[in-house]
């Protein structure tokens, strides 16, 4: 492997010798954007070799489409490809195809080379023989345009795989750039939003599988929308799962949830790479949804990984209608396979997840890392005030049933009732009057409360005491208050083995004692503590610890030390075989 840092300074015949092999062939490719460097990461050095790729002659681009073998061609039979392109054909199985498969490909092969004068192109890696034969009988039918386009995407992704395999750069620049490489796949221009089984989500897993298998693992995405990448290690001891959620809020962050996904794909790589394997395999969970934005029930994803997945939450319904079920299937997914996606808890160690501290705690204490003690449980509920409405002029206050003016002392009732207490917290989020106008007196408010607390007990009582205050709201203002409970999810703590593990590897890597603190957010880890015992490792967040916000922003340089301290738990992990 080449170190990003020396490609960035050696001569440029150099550094498009060092690259020669990324594009078969085509040594022209690198030599474009020798002028560029230096650049910040793999991933922006790739993305910079694939507009040179799309901004060639149309001549030149069909040069490069013909210097790659056929699949299973009889260059492919008689070894007479590239090393590289030999290695992935035969991950793809292609070297071992039955009769009636090569048969059926070398026909599709000859029919496809006469109606576009190329050979037919597939990054085969994660493909079957099945599925190859059933990639090149869909894109036979294209025009020569769009078709000319596809394998062009094609060679840029066999280009990045090859590229993550002869380039390396610190682990902290890795994650980072993945994070701003997802971010650019978003439902809005100007913002990033990634809701449950959009287009945007689906090609926001396509690409993190992609990110899976540059780093080596095998990687599947089922039946719920996750993206499970797995490093095979040592067969006779139990899995150690990790992972987060690749959903996100509506103008979210970038590493909400994300980091819990990049960090350990990042460090896999590199274990991988450096020929460490673990005495266990490690599986990584992109877990499909975790913020409850388009259906408004949440952690569908962990929930189907620990067994807890409502089946009758199959019939909610999004803003335009659509059921999850029917999103499920527009997918492509199979809605009856969704139970067996449970792990069996006997095959699982544990899981642990790494997540951004979205809080000012880590920042405040200068520390760039932290473990995890509980995390907070919720109760949240939807209220509905219903007063009259009047006009703004002729009504007097002495007569009005103002809906705000009651919701307003309600919401203030919530701040005052959870600044009592150290331990709990209590927000209204949503808060709305429909129909609203200037010069109308409400007569309809709607406002959400979200209740947190480490402490079930605690939490549970001051939601019955805001309870009874609303209603004793109501009743002196005139106006009726209708609660209704969202969600109610107890507290979770983190096994108090894993906590010491955590600590023991910050020690080990930082040389500072850790600081241990809570969640008050909720994680996938909450889910998973019904299937297995789970730690969490915070990771410190910049802007005032302020999260699912654009200005979310976490440094390369803590991210490369909690990759660091994530490798070294990995590495001394002595869970149950």
């Amino acid at each position: 492997m080449i170190a990003l840092e020396r490609l960035n300074s050696i001569s440029a015949p150099d550094f498009a010798a060092a690259l020669a092999s990324i594009f078969e062939h085509s040594p022209w490719v690198p030599e474009r954007v020798a002028t560029l460097r230096p650049f910040a990461s793999i991933i922006a050095l790739h993305a910079a070799m694939s507009a040179a790729v799309f901004e060639a002659a149309e001549a030149v681009q069909l040069g490069l489409i013909r210097a790659h073998p056929e699949l299973a061609g009889r260059a492919a039979l008689r070894g007479d490809v590239t090393s590289a392109s030999t290695s992935e054909q035969k991950g793809a199985g292609l070297s071992a195809l039955t009769q009636s498969q090569l048969t059926r490909l070398q026909s599709l092969n000859a029919e496809y080379a006469n109606r576009f004068g190329f050979p037919f192109i597939l990054a085969v890696k994660g493909h079957t023989p099945d599925s190859v034969i059933a990639a090149l009988a869909e894109r036979v039918n294209h025009d020569a345009p769009q078709e000319r386009g596809v394998a062009l995407q094609e060679i840029c992704r066999i280009a990045f795989f090859r590229l993550m395999d002869l380039v390396q750069e610190p682990l902290g620049d890795a994650i980072i750039a993945m994070a701003e490489k997802l971010a650019s796949l978003s439902e809005d221009r100007d913002a990033l939003t990634c809701s449950y089984l959009t287009p945007t989500h689906q090609a926001t897993a396509a690409r993190i599988r992609d990110f899976m298998m540059a780093a080596g693992l095998d990687a599947h995405i089922d039946d719920v929308g996750n993206v499970v990448g797995v490093l095979a290690g040592g067969p006779n001891r139990k899995r150690v799962l990790t992972g987060s959620h690749y959903d996100t809020v509506i103008n979210a962050g970038k590493y909400d949830g994300r980091l819990g996904i990049l960090l350990p794909i990042a460090v896999a790589g590199s274990l991988r790479r450096g020929g460490t394997k673990l005495p266990y395999s490690l599986e990584i969970i992109a877990f499909a949804e975790e913020e409850g934005v388009r259906f408004k029930s949440t952690f569908f994803g962990s929930r189907a990984v620990a067994g807890r997945f409502d089946l009758s939450d199959l019939d909610g319904v999004d803003a335009g209608g659509c059921t999850l079920s029917d999103a499920i299937r527009a997918a492509g997914h199979d809605v009856a396979a969704i139970p067996a996606i449970a792990r069996d808890p006997s095959q699982v160690a544990c899981f642990v997840e790494v997540h951004i501290e979205q809080g000012p705690v880590l920042l405040e204490a200068a520390l760039p890392v932290g473990v995890v003690t509980d995390i907070a449980g919720s109760v949240r509920s939807a209220v509905t005030v219903e007063g009259r409405s009047g006009h703004a002029g002729t009504v007097p206050m002495t007569l009005r049933r103002d809906a705000a003016a009651a919701a307003a002392e309600m919401v203030l009732a919530v701040e005052s009732r959870c600044r009592r207490q150290p331990g709990l917290v209590g927000t209204v989020g949503k808060l709305d009057v429909p129909g609203g106008a200037v010069n109308v007196i409400p007569g309809r408010c709607e406002f959400t409360i979200d209740i947190r607390s480490a402490g079930d007990a605690l939490r549970d009582a001051a939601a019955a005491e805001i309870s009874t205050a609303l209603g004793e709201i109501a009743a002196r203002r005139r106006v009726k208050v209708e609660q209704r409970r969202l969600l109610q999810a107890a507290s979770v703590p983190c096994a108090e083995a894993l906590q010491d593990a955590w600590a023991a590897s910050i020690e080990r890597v930082t040389g500072r004692p850790a600081l241990r603190l809570p969640s008050g957010a909720g994680h996938d880890a909450m889910m998973m503590a019904g299937l297995t015992e789970v730690g969490m490792l915070f990771v410190r967040c910049g802007n005032g610890g302020i999260s699912h916000h654009p200005d979310e922003a976490l440094s390369a340089a803590d991210a490369d030390i909690a990759a660091r301290v994530f490798q070294d738990f990995l590495l001394h992990f002595e869970g149950p075989t």
